[in-house]
């Protein structure tokens, strides 16, 4: 070869590595599986697989390294995909959603079975079967997930069947599955991760419905109704989560018989009366929230190891707190077997130390685990550790060996050495809600002091009340628009005072153990009574004093416009609608707008939800606002008699005299009401200023107060009142000088003048020669 030939042929050569090089660094595709392979993982890039028909579907993969395997994600997605894509290459993990897939069978998945370890189904309104046997070849499956499938009723028990020894996962939710799975062919030793079954439509739960071992078992937000006997015999389950099935009312006594292992269950948001504690000695934490329904709580000698409660009422976790009060049986025979124990303890630590020298090991004595469940085998057990081949005459030292780097005696150290939790006579178990000064354990009324001074205001109430109904209802006058205005506030202050006396009256009856009544009492006839009284009676008061204030405000301020009084008929029309507010703000609670039964004392404080707040924050502007009204009015009336000629000597007495009256009924108002509304406010707030049994205070003690201060302020104490009242009972033969000097003469220091023989003219003469003293008589 010529050296010009050499020459060409070089160029030639250099020319094509060239093009080789830029066609490969330029199409990933010509490059050896190894180099592509590196190329991909070195710049974790994304591949788009495309070509599906048309852009409505489509799919998307991605590829990493995880540990020493290649991993591929893809998800698929698209209304025009109707079956399993099966152009994908060694995909680890296949999601599709919003497709329109209606079955999943073998031959669409069958492609992926040597390497696909999670299926994600979502969104598929069509999926409605899934093929027997569909998964017998997955050697890596270990996920399932199916969501939001209405019309995938059953799942036929084939599905199962030869699964993977990797498979820890199963999770079909917002399905629409009816019944519970037969999940017979999954694995009797593998500890399942998670079952979870939430949101579909499973109305029961058969007999031996579950024989598997998982860490989690949720069936919430079904539409349960019923859960049979030994429903989960033979299961070992972390935690049963069976949260939000409202209809889940009928709960078999057995229902939990049967299950081997369980450390946490939750029914929160059910319907259940009772729980049958069978089968669930040895759980953990119990959740049983949002159940109103809930009747009694199971003794805690039924549990041995119970740690946590998370219930729905205060007064439930009084039962853990006061054992022998809520199951005295129980407790007693707790009480016997600890006498008992205590007895084979002593009696062995006697034979031991009088037959033979004790002597064991500190290392021996921390492998024993005491559990409370055991009674006495696992604390005689440690007796069992004493050498007893070894005679002599030792110190107590050397006797006893050493415990803890210290000696030993077994008297003195009785319950390290025979079980501690054996001679427990009260487990302690953090428990919530707790209870509080508006839901206590033993008192509602918790302080002596306090009981007695509410029985000191139901007396006043009641009498002053019922008298003035009594004087003024029975007089055989007109009734006034004052005597309507006070009839009605007395009804309501006496309303007040039926409810206080429903609260003592509960308070007397279960005395030392509130708790055990508080149930019945506060989800029953009782408190919604005593509840709507209180509401209906507190809004009918603050409307009338207001209206009764406006009334006197307008009579004194503006004498001068007569005919422009408040007429009978008006009054009437105004109290009609005053009744039907006050009866429509008491009868609000009894449909679900917060509610009588939070309570002890039958006030609506729930705060749930948005309606809640609305209407406490109703409540709460409306009676203020009355109550401004009332200070503001009379403080116009104070000020206007302070314009008065107080020149003349009976006119200025006159003057205090209801000056006096006025600010008594200002500071009686303030007294009550401003300190619950002022503290309200602030609680609707977020910022409360004082404490349950502050405001338990305020609100029993103070609120009250005006049904004892109306009777005698606005009625009593006036001379009109005393006045029908010595009338009414001079038909009883009491009083008849009294009443006859109101009935039939006006006495004068110079004659008396027969009240019958008076006319308008001898009226006038009268008024001009003494004042007002005759303003009743001539009128």
């Amino acid at each position: 070869m010529t050296k010009t030939s050499m020459i060409i042929y070089n160029k030639i050569i250099l020319t094509f590595s060239a093009i080789t090089f830029t066609l490969i660094v330029a199409c990933p595709d010509l490059q050896p599986n190894n180099v592509r392979s590196w190329s991909r993982l070195r710049s974790s890039q994304t591949v788009q697989v495309s070509n599906i028909r048309n852009l409505s579907s489509w799919c998307t993969c991605s590829s990493e390294l995880i540990d020493v395997e290649n991993e591929t994600d893809c998800h698929c997605e698209g209304r025009n995909l109707t079956e399993i894509p099966q152009y994908l290459d060694n995909v680890t993990l296949l999601s599709i959603a919003n497709a329109r897939i209606k079955a999943l069978r073998e031959y669409g998945v069958g492609r992926y079975s040597k390497n696909l370890k999670d299926l994600f189904l979502i969104n598929l309104k069509e999926f409605c079967y899934v093929e027997p046997y569909v998964f017998r070849e997955f050697i890596h499956l270990r996920t399932i997930y199916i969501s939001h499938s209405p019309k995938l009723q059953y799942l036929p028990a084939e599905v199962f069947y030869h699964t993977s020894k990797s498979f820890k996962t199963l999770r079909i939710i917002h399905s629409g599955l009816i019944e519970i799975p037969d999940l017979k062919f999954l694995s009797k030793t593998d500890i399942l991760l998670q079952l979870d079954f939430e949101g579909n439509l499973i109305t029961e739960i058969p007999e031996n419905s579950f024989q598997i071992k998982t860490e989690q078992l949720i069936l919430d937000n079904n539409v349960i109704s019923t859960i049979y006997r030994r429903a989960f015999s033979g299961s070992e389950i972390g935690k049963l989560s069976l949260k939000g099935n409202k209809n889940l009312c009928t709960l078999h006594e057995l229902a939990f018989d049967g299950i081997m292992t369980i450390r946490e269950l939750d029914l929160s948001s059910s319907s259940i009366e009772s729980l049958s504690t069978k089968g669930l000695e040895k759980l953990e934490i119990l959740r049983i929230q949002n159940t109103p329904s809930l009747k009694e709580i199971p003794s805690v000698y039924n549990f041995k190891n119970l740690e946590k409660a998370y219930l729905t009422h205060p007064f439930h976790c009084c039962a853990f707190k006061f054992p022998s009060r809520h199951d005295p049986r129980r407790y007693n025979e707790h009480l016997q077997l600890i006498k008992l124990s205590k007895h084979d303890c002593e009696s062995k630590l006697k034979m031991n130390e009088s037959s033979s020298v004790l002597n064991y090991s500190i290392r021996d004595v921390r492998a024993i685990k005491f559990n409370e469940s055991d009674k006495m085998t696992e604390a005689m057990g440690l007796m069992d550790l004493y050498d007893t081949t070894e005679t002599g005459t030792d110190n107590d030292i050397d006797r006893m060996g050493t415990f803890m780097n210290g000696p030993v005696d077994p008297h003195e150290n009785f319950e390290a050495m025979c079980g501690k939790f054996n001679f427990a006579t009260k487990k302690v178990v953090a428990c919530f809600p707790k209870p509080d000064a508006l839901n206590p354990c033993e008192d509602v009324f918790e302080l002596i002091w306090l009981r007695v001074s509410v029985w000191i205001v139901i007396s006043l109430s009641v009498v002053g009340n019922v008298a003035v109904l009594i004087v003024l209802l029975s007089n055989q006058s007109e009734i006034t628009v004052p005597k309507l205005l006070v009839c009605n506030l007395a009804f309501a202050d006496l309303c007040i005072g039926v409810y206080l006396f429903l609260i003592a009256l509960i308070d007397l009856y279960s005395t030392n153990e509130y708790f055990n009544y508080a149930f019945d009492w506060q989800y029953g006839i009782g408190c919604k009574s005593a509840g709507f009284l209180n509401v209906f009676a507190a809004h009918l008061s603050i409307f009338t004093l207001t209206i009764i204030t406006i009334e006197r405000w307008f009579a004194i301020t503006k004498a001068v416009f007569i005919n422009r009084r408040l007429k009978k008929r008006t009054a009437i029309y105004i109290m009609i609608c005053g009744w039907i507010y006050s009866i429509i703000m008491a009868m609000l609670p009894l449909f679900g707008i917060s509610n009588y039964s939070s309570t002890s004392i039958c006030i609506p404080m729930e705060l749930n939800d948005l309606p809640d707040k609305f209407y406490l924050i109703t409540a709460v502007v409306l009676n203020s606002l009355g109550f401004i009204i009332v200070v503001v009015c009379y403080i116009q009336i104070y000020l206007n008699l302070g314009n008065q000629d107080f020149t003349k000597p009976h006119a200025s007495n006159r003057d205090m005299v209801v000056a006096k009256k006025m600010a008594l009924l200002v500071f009686t108002n303030f007294a009550c009401l401003a300190p619950i509304i002022f503290f309200t406010i602030f609680a609707l707030a977020g910022h409360s200023l004082i404490t349950v049994t502050q405001s338990k205070f305020i609100i029993v003690f103070f609120y009250p107060l005006n049904s004892c201060a109306n009777p005698y302020l606005y009625a009593i104490l006036t001379s009109q009142y005393r006045r029908d009242a010595i009338m009414l009972v001079s038909k009883l033969g009491i009083f008849k000088n009294y009443a006859n000097r109101y009935k039939h003469v006006y006495r004068h220091p110079s004659n008396s003048i027969p009240l019958n023989t008076i006319n308008g003219s001898q009226c006038s003469n009268l008024r001009k020669a003494n004042g007002e003293k005759l303003i009743t008589l001539c009128t």
